[in-house]
């Protein structure tokens, strides 16, 4: 499986999941359940919605035709008989609050940037109806494809991305923020929907990249870096799940010392 789609809350989760059945494409909801034990925070990295490998690339669209639809104002219940006023009162209840979630979240209209001029945005900035920032979509290669998506929280500060960053059409790396700086990153870089791949960084600076066993998540070689220049590397030389060896580099990426790492 897969993570197609990180909503913002399950309500909005299952109404995905529902409208991909339609479609014929299986998905699966995760984290619902956590959202609902931390309360108001937001349901960023907790609900998230998978489908398989297989049906990822009608899924996206199937997302990405949803995003880009103006959502009509919701349409008032026709009054319901006495006997029912609670089911209906309920029911208007609900309406309302998906009403106000639609019409505060649901991207409709985008402005951006045209860069090869062939009448499609390759920046493009989306907002929902009550003109409230959602976040950047980018079509970094000119190629027509969205490879960079960035989500942004309900004051407009963007939380999280996703990248094509080899541009097959496929997603495999998402990064976090932390007050408008990317914070951390991770990456597939094989396809196999394991992470190998784990970068953080200082400020928005890359500071360092751990190079994963994807089974068992341990660093097989971790690189530090200064303004983005590689400073050193510890590797796990004998591949036993300790690093051993630390390399260090001049700056220009030549191996100019190396050390025995000490057993903790």
């Amino acid at each position: 499986m897969k993570t197609l789609y990180e909503p913002s809350n399950a309500l909005e989760a299952h109404m995905l999941h529902d409208l991909l059945l339609q479609e014929g494409i299986q998905a699966r909801v995760d984290g619902a359940y956590l959202q609902g034990a931390v309360g108001e925070l937001p349901a960023s990295g907790l609900v998230r919605l998978v489908v398989g490998e297989d049906d990822y690339e009608r899924a996206r669209a199937v997302i990405q035709r949803w995003e880009a639809t103006e959502v009509p104002a919701p349409i008032a219940p026709p009054a319901a008989p006495r006997a029912g006023g609670f089911r209906s009162m309920l029911a208007g209840v609900l309406i309302g609050v998906a009403g106000a979630y639609f019409f505060l979240r649901a991207p409709v209209n985008s402005d951006g940037i045209d860069y090869n001029h062939d009448g499609k945005l390759d920046v493009a900035w989306r907002y929902s109806p009550s003109g409230n920032f959602l976040g950047t979509r980018v079509d970094r290669n000119l190629d027509g494809k969205t490879d960079y998506v960035e989500t942004a929280d309900k004051q407009g500060g963007i939380e999280s991305a996703e990248a094509d960053e080899d541009f097959d059409g496929v997603f495999e790396t998402q990064y976090r923020f932390r007050a408008g700086n990317i914070e951390s990153g991770e990456s597939d870089t094989d396809g196999d929907t394991l992470v190998d791949v784990r970068s953080s960084y200082r400020h928005g600076v890359l500071a360092r990249v751990d190079y994963l066993n994807p089974y068992t998540g341990l660093p097989l070689r971790v690189e530090h870096y200064r303004l983005s220049s590689l400073q050193s590397a510890d590797v796990d030389t004998d591949k036993d799940g300790r690093l051993d060896t630390r390399y260090r580099y001049s700056p220009s990426i030549e191996v100019i010392g190396q050390e025995a790492i000490p057993v903790p």
